[in-house]
């Protein structure tokens, strides 16, 4: 494994571009959201509506900077191995600058339209669908980019290749099929849409967590210089569940639909399979990466150990909602929103922010030398990394809180009233999101105020070959 300065130019630009790129999508992600959740309280949306701004608008700019957070977090890294690799040939120099006009393009395209109310309304796609033709030809050169450099001996390779290999050609796949609905005889079939559009979804989902775990488990190696992990029947098992959830995970969101229960099933205990892998994955690498001689923190290390709890508790929290009974009680709830926002936070982003903090105190020592590795690993980090995780640990709980009051009074209804949730929950539940959101915000600035200096600083690419 090379270190950062002995990469190709080229790489290293992918890296930091992409990175750079991901914490962009942070702030625009943590902007809609507060926006979002400051429109739930009641006083506060119609000075939104005034505006011409509202819920239409703001959710689809929250979860779509989010989903492109991830993914740049996940091929950030994915750069960096490819810096062990080789030199990019011309063909690969060019297909990154397409990669990146491309994404570019389509990111400033989509907050520009979204923020004027074009979009389609769609899930996870929720922009007009001329910015997919450029998100998909950026995928489209990435993978080729990829497959190129680490597809010899592709199957002989650490398990987290195999992972990002997969993920990229199951994106591609999913991200057609999510824009079936353009085709008139699906979109006239209101249950085939929805069977269409979750499926997708979920295989879309099952995409970014083989990028996330295959991260995870290469950063892990790269820390602890044991590259015996990715070999290791644990790393197979988790590929090889998360492959297969891929499929059927899709049915677990499709409950309330008409559908074999057989299905259903086999969608929650898969489900479940792979989060239960993923926690004992978390908890093998946290004992590799494990330093008792060195008290020093360690921002990558405490990232993942905050990853690892997180997977415990949202492996309760699935095993629950993922029930069908109960399911039938929460959908539509504000829980799934709790869920959701623990699993891409805790789990996915903590990963990622390991990631980049590492990847960014190479590119650091890399610039300037000498003791400039430690500049991310401070007292400040660390708070800010602790109140981040409890302020968002607040904010799941009290959705959780929300949203059962909510199913629970609904499911026990009178068939033929009209429902009127709970007095606390109409009085309180857009405050207590908002305040909880609030202090979430206020912590991811303070950690993307530690990261963007070095991330964005400028640095000229070493000249060395790889």
């Amino acid at each position: 494994m090379k270190p950062f300065a002995a990469g190709h130019p080229a790489h290293q630009f992918a890296v930091l571009t992409f990175i750079r790129g991901g914490l962009i999508a942070i702030a625009i992600t943590l902007a809609g959201g507060i926006l979002a959740a400051s429109y739930s309280v009641p006083a506060f949306a119609p000075w939104f509506q005034e505006v011409g701004l509202d819920l239409r608008q703001l959710r689809p700019i929250h979860t779509v900077f989010a989903s492109a957070w991830v993914f740049l977090g996940g091929v950030a890294v994915v750069y960096r191995f490819l810096q062990d690799e080789g030199p990019p040939t011309t063909g690969d120099r060019r297909r990154l600058r397409v990669q990146v006009l491309a994404w570019a393009a389509a990111g400033l395209g989509i907050l520009l339209t979204l923020g004027l109310g074009v979009g389609s309304g769609r899930e996870y796609v929720g922009f007009h669908p001329v910015f997919s033709l450029l998100i998909l030809a950026g995928w489209v050169c990435y993978a080729w980019n990829f497959f190129r450099l680490a597809g010899r001996r592709f199957w002989e390779r650490p398990v987290y290749v195999t992972m990002w290999g997969v993920g990229m050609l199951f994106f591609i796949v999913t991200f057609v099929e999510q824009h079936m609905w353009l085709i008139p005889g699906v979109f006239g079939d209101p249950v085939q849409d929805m069977r269409i559009q979750w499926k997708a979804t979920g295989t879309l989902v099952g995409s970014f967590n083989l990028f996330v775990y295959g991260s995870v488990i290469y950063l892990g190696e790269r820390i602890s210089g044991d590259p015996a992990y990715g070999r290791s029947t644990t790393a197979y098992m988790l590929f090889g569940v998360g492959l297969l959830n891929s499929f059927t995970n899709f049915a677990h969101h499709t409950y309330h639909l008409p559908g074999r229960e057989s299905v259903k099933w086999i969608a929650f205990v898969v489900s479940m399979m792979e989060i239960i892998v993923l926690a004992r994955a978390m908890f093998d690498l946290w004992r590799a990466l494990r330093t008792p001689s060195d008290p020093a923190f360690c921002a990558a290390r405490g990232s993942f150990a905050a990853a690892k709890w997180w997977t415990c508790a949202i492996l309760f929290g699935a095993i629950l909602i993922s029930i069908p009974p109960l399911n039938a009680v929460i959908h539509g709830t504000y829980v799934v929103t709790g869920h959701a926002m623990g699993a891409m936070i805790g789990i996915d982003t903590m990963i990622l922010l390991g990631a980049a903090i590492w990847i960014l105190s190479e590119h650091s020592q890399t610039r300037e030398g000498g003791d400039a590795w430690d500049r991310l690993h401070t007292p400040a980090m660390r708070w800010s990394l602790i109140g981040l995780n409890l302020s968002v640990a607040g904010l799941v709980i009290w959705l959780h809180l929300v949203g059962t009051a909510v199913g629970v009074t609904r499911a026990v209804h009178a068939p033929g009233e009209t429902y009127v949730p709970p007095d606390w929950v109409s009085a309180w539940s857009g405050i207590g999101f908002a305040v909880f959101g609030m202090l979430s915000l206020i912590f991811f600035v303070w950690l993307l105020a530690q990261l963007m200096p070095p991330a964005f600083r400028y640095f000229r690419p070493s000249t060395e070959r790889a």
